[in-house]
C-alpha cells in the first residue's frame, strides 16, 4: 500500500530567527494536528512555526486534512516548514493510523508533538508502533471534545484510552491552561507529566486599525455607526454559540443597528441549537458569516465586542489576547484561563450567566469615549507584555531540547 501524502517536500529554511536556543545540533520536530485552521491550536502551531523559523530545529507537520486551507499550508512552506496532507477527514480511519506511521518511519523526527486529544491518541499510538518515545502531548482544551455521532460508549472507550496512554506514551504534557491541566488530573492524567505554557502574541502583528476597521466593515455592507459583536470559533457545540445569538438577539431588541461577525463557517455549519437560536433573532439579516482567516488581524478591528460565551470546552482562548491587542473590548465567560487573561482590561462572568453576560455586553457597548479608550490600552497594555511569541516559543524548544536528550 502507498501513501498518497507528498512527502518529498523540502524549502530552504530563513535565516534570521531570534529564538533562544541551548544547542545548535539540528533537530526535528514532528508536529501531528487535525486541522490546520479552526481555533486556538491551530493558531498556536502556526505562530510556533513562524517563531521558529530559522532556528536548529526543522518543523515537519502531519494534518490529518489540510486541502480546505491550501494559503495556510503554503504559508507554511514558505517558512521552511515540511507539510504533510492526509487528505484524511474521519480521524478514527485505519488510513490515518498508517499514513501517519509511515511518515514517522519516513521523518524519523527527534521529537513528536501532539495537538488535541485525537491528536494526541492517533500521533501518540503511530510513534510508539514506529518506535520513537519522545513524544509530546498538548492539552488544549478543558474537556475531551465528542464529536456529534458518537455514541456514549465510544466516547467513554476514548476517554479511557487517553487516560490509560497518558501514563507511558508520552514523556511530557504541555498544556497552554494552568485551569486545563487541573481538570485533566481530575479526569487520570499524571500530573508529574505537566509543564504549563501559556500562549503567547504577536503585538506587532495584532494591532489597532482604522484602516482593517472600515476595509472590513466595508467588504460585509456593514455601517461605519453600527455596534458590531464579534465571535471566532469553530462551530462546534461546546463553543455554545446559541449564547451568542440570544445575547446579540436581546440587543437588536433595544438597538436595531446591532451585526453580529462570525468567522468561524457558514450557515450550513451551525449545529441545531446555534441554527434554532439564529433563526429566531429579529434581525437574522444582519448576522455576517465569515471562514476562518489566515490573517486574524485584519478581522478583529471591525469588531466593537468581541465575545467569548463558552464554558469549560475552553483552556487558554487565544482569540482574547489577539482581540486585546488589537484594542478590542472582550466580554467572556469564566471558562479555562479567561480571569487570569483579562484581569481588568474586559469584562468576565460566570459560566452560564446569561444575564450577566448580557448585561456586561450592554456596560461595554455603552461605554464613555474616554473610559472606552483607557479600556483598550490596558487590554493592548496586558496581551503585549504578559504574552509574548517569544517566551512561548523558547519554553517550547526547553521542551523539545530535554525530551530529545
Amino acid at each position: 500500500m502507498t501513501s498518497a501524502v507528498p512527502t518529498d517536500f523540502r524549502s530552504t529554511t530563513p535565516p534570521g530567527s531570534s529564538v533562544a536556543s541551548k544547542s545548535t545540533v539540528p533537530r526535528k520536530v514532528l508536529h501531528v494536528i487535525p486541522a490546520l485552521a479552526g481555533g486556538g491550536a491551530e493558531r498556536a502551531l502556526r505562530n510556533l512555526a513562524r517563531t521558529m523559523a530559522g532556528t536548529h530545529w526543522q518543523t515537519v507537520i502531519v494534518v490529518f486534512r489540510a486541502a480546505e486551507h491550501k494559503a495556510l499550508a503554503d504559508e507554511l512552506r514558505a517558512l521552511g516548514c515540511v507539510i504533510h496532507d492526509l487528505d484524511e477527514p474521519a480521524l478514527m480511519n485505519p488510513r490515518v493510523w498508517y499514513k501517519t506511521w509511515r511518515l514517522m518511519m519516513k521523518e524519523r523526527p527527534d521529537v513528536v508533538q501532539t495537538w488535541m486529544h485525537h491528536a494526541d491518541f492517533i500521533g501518540g499510538v503511530a510513534a510508539w508502533i514506529a518506535g520513537i518515545t519522545r513524544v509530546v502531548w498538548g492539552i488544549r482544551a478543558g474537556v475531551i471534545w465528542k464529536n456529534p455521532e458518537d455514541g456514549l460508549f465510544k466516547t467513554s472507550l476514548f476517554h479511557g484510552a487517553l487516560r490509560f496512554a497518558s501514563w507511558f506514551m508520552p514523556c511530557r504534557i504541555v498544556g497552554n491552561s494552568d485551569t486545563a491541566l487541573k481538570l485533566h488530573e481530575q479526569m487520570g492524567y499524571p500530573p508529574h507529566k505537566f509543564t504549563f505554557i501559556p500562549n503567547g502574541i504577536d503585538a506587532d502583528r495584532f494591532s489597532p486599525s482604522k484602516e482593517h476597521r472600515k476595509k472590513l466593515r466595508t467588504t460585509l455592507g456593514i455601517p461605519e455607526s453600527a455596534r458590531v459583536i464579534g465571535f471566532v470559533g469553530r462551530f462546534h457545540p461546546l463553543k455554545e454559540l446559541e449564547r451568542a445569538f440570544a445575547i446579540c438577539g436581546a440587543l437588536q431588541r433595544e438597538d436595531s443597528d446591532v451585526h453580529l461577525v462570525l468567522c468561524g463557517g457558514d450557515e450550513s455549519k451551525l449545529y441545531p441549537e446555534a441554527r434554532e437560536a439564529f433563526q429566531a433573532m429579529p434581525m437574522p439579516h444582519q448576522v455576517h458569516f465569515m471562514p476562518f482567516q489566515g490573517e486574524m488581524e485584519k478581522v478583529y478591528p471591525a469588531f466593537d465586542l468581541l465575545l467569548m460565551c463558552s464554558g469549560n470546552a475552553e483552556a487558554f482562548p487565544n482569540v482574547l489576547l489577539e482581540a486585546m491587542a488589537c484594542g478590542v473590548p472582550v466580554v467572556a465567560t469564566a471558562g479555562g484561563d479567561a480571569r487570569a487573561i483579562v484581569a481588568d482590561a474586559g469584562r468576565v462572568v460566570e459560566i452560564g450567566d446569561n444575564q450577566a453576560l448580557l448585561q456586561a455586553c450592554v456596560e461595554t457597548l455603552q461605554l464613555s469615549d474616554s473610559a472606552r479608550e483607557q479600556q483598550l490600552q490596558r487590554a493592548r497594555e496586558r496581551a503585549v507584555n504578559e504574552y509574548t511569541l517569544q517566551k512561548a516559543a523558547e519554553r517550547f524548544i526547553e521542551v523539545y531540547e530535554e525530551v530529545a536528550r
